[in-house]
């Protein structure tokens, strides 16, 4: 195997304790997919993540060929999910203002399309990179004061790999097990990256969106696209698992694409729906992504740069970043170097 970054080829025993070994038996966030046959919800981090055809995800009568477009007021909103003790989470999603130039004319379906074609070229990308990944893990006191971090660092490969039906498989490999055990708050969260799918081709369908006009993100002109899970999508993008039990989880949100390139800059998203079975009262997502160069072989793509997640649920409340750096390119696909290591 060589890297473009000019590092040193490692063995492949050593590249085999990538592959990650820890059983969530506690609770696991993940993202899932749909297998041809039925839901798939397993137990092993490092295993195939199920998520859901949109064919299959969708009740009867319901259009599958696009989203539904709907005006910025035909996306319900949610209860205030934010009390005064939440000021450690940022402002919930419903509370971000429409951009300054709501004149200027969107095309929804335009910007959809060509993010989706962005989105699909970063599914092929991230299937030939290694990285850093660092997990950033903070408890919150009854004031709302982040406690001491908790941080751990990995060897971290993910992998979004289309098949020939256009749907996609994905998995995520660690340079070391974590056992929920001794995961920070008993939480271990997996395929963190799949949060981009929202715009993918395949996946769109199960979203209800508006596009809100042209905005600013970070001194560059942005499309602010405000997005819902559709309440009668039978498998959400997202599912907790506590003590062998599944609870599906549904997100609304609000997303800023570049204008000039329709790349997916930056993302947020809070509940659309508490869960009170397990007294899930605040779920809420930022998605970081960031252009990464490779000089040496001249090279550059768009890559996840960091996801933020900030909690309140059975009596936790935590917040918790995962972050990728030193991204390495490869010469061959992340597909290859699993399948060598099985």
């Amino acid at each position: 195997m060589r890297c473009a970054t000019g590092g040193a080829p490692s063995s492949r025993n050593h590249r085999a304790s990538l592959i990650q070994k820890a059983i969530a038996e506690d609770i696991m966030i993940h993202y899932r997919r749909l297998s041809v046959f039925g839901l798939a919800l397993l137990s092993l981090v490092e295993a195939y993540a199920a998520i859901a055809r949109p064919e299959m995800a969708m009740k009867q009568g319901l259009p599958a060929e696009s989203p539904t477009i709907v005006p910025r007021d035909g996306i319900t909103s949610a209860e205030n999910t934010r009390a005064p003790r939440d000021r450690w989470v940022p402002p919930d999603v419903d509370t971000i203002p429409p951009p300054a130039a709501p004149s200027i004319s969107c095309s929804l379906p335009d910007v959809i399309s060509r993010t989706g074609t962005q989105i699909q070229d970063l599914v092929h990308n991230l299937d030939r990179f290694s990285a850093t990944e660092i997990i950033e893990h903070e408890n919150v006191d009854r004031s709302g004061n982040l406690l001491r971090p908790d941080i751990h660092k990995f060897n971290y490969v993910f992998s979004l790999k289309e098949g020939s039906d256009g749907y996609l498989n994905a998995e995520e490999l660690r340079s070391r097990d974590i056992n929920p055990n001794q995961s920070p708050d008993d939480v271990v969260t997996a395929n963190m990256p799949s949060g981009v799918l929202v715009f993918h081709p395949s996946y769109v369908t199960n979203f209800r969106m508006s596009c809100e006009g042209l905005g600013n993100w970070r001194d560059q002109s942005a499309w602010q696209i405000r997005f819902e899970e559709r309440p009668d999508c039978a498998c959400n993008m997202s599912v907790i698992i506590i003590g062998g039990k599944t609870y599906n989880v549904r997100f609304r949100g609000i997303a800023w694409i570049l204008a000039d390139s329709y790349q997916l800059v930056h993302m947020e998203m809070d509940l659309a729906e508490a869960i009170p079975k397990i007294r899930l009262r605040l779920y809420h997502q930022v998605f970081e992504y960031r252009f990464v160069s490779f000089p040496k072989s001249d090279a550059g793509f768009w890559l996840p740069l960091s996801v933020g997640l900030y909690m309140d649920f059975r009596g936790h409340r935590f917040y918790r970043r995962h972050t990728y750096v030193d991204f390495k390119l490869f010469s061959i696909n992340v597909q290859q170097q699993m399948r060598r290591l099985r």
